[in-house]
């Protein structure tokens, strides 16, 4: 009876999990895609993208992937050649909203996944960056996997021989 309990609060603690991840990730992923949910955020997001994200992972992507700025696939992904990196800031906020959506259905562990690989960037990126914000992604990162640890079913039990 105790493990039944356990692993009802297991469940409800990753629903909670999942809640306050969900409420992180749309409102940064909205923030990333437009200014209506919070202008200053979405300003701040938008210069960071444009002034120092956008131009480290572009030159990650140019040199050292060797994918050429004015290959189409970097045009659709990257940049447009406005060198404001609003394409991928774009891409990234859509990813982070169709990941909220997943979290609430059989596709949690693949939503997981790529939150964690989005937040694994987004560390390396506030490190390289040295902009003080690095504990977010990691925290997120630290959440994401808690998520993803697995919920342990009772053990069978052994069947009584005569």
């Amino acid at each position: 009876f105790a493990r039944k309990i356990k692993l009802a609060n297991m469940g409800m603690l990753k629903t909670a999990l999942a809640a306050l991840l969900s409420f992180v990730f749309l409102m940064a992923g909205g923030n990333k895609v437009t200014d209506q949910i919070h202008a200053p955020t979405h300003a701040e997001l938008s210069a960071g993208f444009k002034d120092q994200f956008g131009p480290m992972w572009a030159n990650i992507i140019n040199n050292d992937l060797k994918v050429p700025s004015d290959a189409a696939v970097y045009k659709m992904l990257i940049d447009d050649g406005s060198k404001t990196y609003a394409v991928m800031r774009t891409i990234i906020g859509f990813t982070e909203i169709a990941c909220v959506v997943m979290l609430w259905s059989p596709l949690r562990d693949l939503a997981s996944f790529v939150l964690l690989g989005i937040m694994i960037p987004a560390c390396y990126t506030h490190h390289v960056g040295n902009d003080g914000k690095m504990a977010v992604p990691a925290v997120l990162a630290a959440l994401i996997v808690l998520l993803l640890l697995p919920e342990s079913k009772p053990a069978a039990g052994k069947k009584k021989t005569k």
